[in-house]
């Protein structure tokens, strides 16, 4: 039961239910974890055997590299340059400009300067990213998988097998293992090891939360609108401004569309994730009135009225004049909240607030 104040916001593109995963789904989840067990112990021991598998690399990459680097050291360059400019451009900052006094410079100075141009130019080129094919990164995985399959990677594999031992019946029968097995103190890398294998190869899937989860927004939002306390609405500016003829601008009128806050006051009741009760007014527009409706228009007034039912559709609620049985459900109508006669219920959703 809702014991604090809460407000209402328009939530029209909530689903109509949650979206859950299928039996179907939910295995090829499951399916693809399990395959991936594999990969990922397999690197777990290249990293183990301080092995490294490049990735593919590009000259665009190399030209994204100098355009950040180009950034950071404010470097000025023509509006789309080419790799070879850019490269230009940040050895010539790097350098102070010094290329330029080669011309007319003694033999001396301009050995000088032709040395530390070739030093920087070689240090900025070593700093590039490696381009590197993709048949580079098949060779190196194969050469990965052959040197892990060797004897180089026999003790790591041993320990792999016998996680996945069916002798391995539990976490306690595991630890008996590696207590047997690795018993010195400079064996902790061996276990430490093991610990990520087992906790691989014990992994779950984990199942995406698909769980809808409103979003509120300012135009969404109930508010007094027409900085007026008995029209309520969305879409409603948080300030409103009017027309300075002295200044022909618009300014700061004053006035301001205050969020509706109202709270449970008389009648409450809960079943099965719907209440309702009598809605009383909690912010200091219209504080202390109650909700209800004139011709189906809602607005607080100073007598109690009918109470109001939400009904917990699971992604957003429907509510009710009265009830469902003999009320009328609230829509928006030109951005205005309406207990309308007939069509299809609105859907709400609600925030609470940190107060009481």
């Amino acid at each position: 039961m809702r014991k604090k104040s809460f407000l209402i916001f328009h939530d029209p593109h909530a689903p109509v239910e949650e979206k859950t995963l299928n039996a179907q789904e939910i295995a090829q989840i499951e399916a693809a974890h399990e395959a991936g067990k594999k990969d990922r112990i397999d690197a777990l021991i290249r990293q183990q055997m301080g092995i490294e598998i490049p990735k593919v690399s590009t000259e665009e990459d190399q030209l994204t590299y100098l355009w950040d680097l180009a950034y950071s050291m404010n470097v000025r360059f023509r509006k789309d340059p080419t790799r070879e400019e850019l490269f230009a451009a940040v050895l010539d900052k790097r350098t102070d400009g010094m290329a330029k006094h080669l011309e007319g410079a003694d033999e001396e100075t301009a050995k000088a300067i032709k040395g530390k141009l070739e030093y920087e130019t070689r240090r900025l080129q070593s700093e590039l990213p490696r381009i590197v094919t993709e048949a580079e990164v098949k060779a190196a995985k194969e050469a990965a998988a052959a040197r892990v399959a060797g004897p180089d990677g026999a003790v790591w594999q041993e320990i792999v097998r016998m996680v996945q031992d069916e002798s391995i019946v539990d976490e306690n029968a595991f630890k008996e293992y590696l207590r047997t097995t690795f018993r010195q103190a400079n064996q902790k890398y061996l276990r430490d090891f093991g610990w990520n294998v087992y906790g691989i190869v014990t992994s779950k899937a984990k199942l995406p939360d698909l769980t809808y989860r409103p979003s509120r927004t300012s135009e969404s939002t109930v508010r007094f609108k027409d900085g007026r306390a008995d029209r309520l609405g969305i879409n409603a500016p948080t300030k409103r401004t009017e027309w300075d003829v002295l200044q022909a601008k618009p300014v700061d009128s004053g006035e301001r569309s205050a969020t509706l806050w109202v709270k449970i006051a008389d009648g409450a009741w809960y079943k099965d994730g719907h209440f309702g009760g009598h809605l009383q007014v909690t912010c200091a527009t219209a504080e202390g009135q109650w909700i209800d409706s004139s011709n189906g228009w809602v607005r607080p007034q100073s007598s109690k009225g009918d109470p109001v039912t939400f009904y917990d559709m699971g992604p957003y609620y429907e509510i009710w004049q009265k009830d469902r049985k003999t009320g009328r459900p609230l829509v928006v109508q030109d951005d205005y909240l309406r207990f309308a006669d007939s069509g299809t219920p609105g859907k709400f959703n609600l925030q609470d607030a940190a107060w009481s």
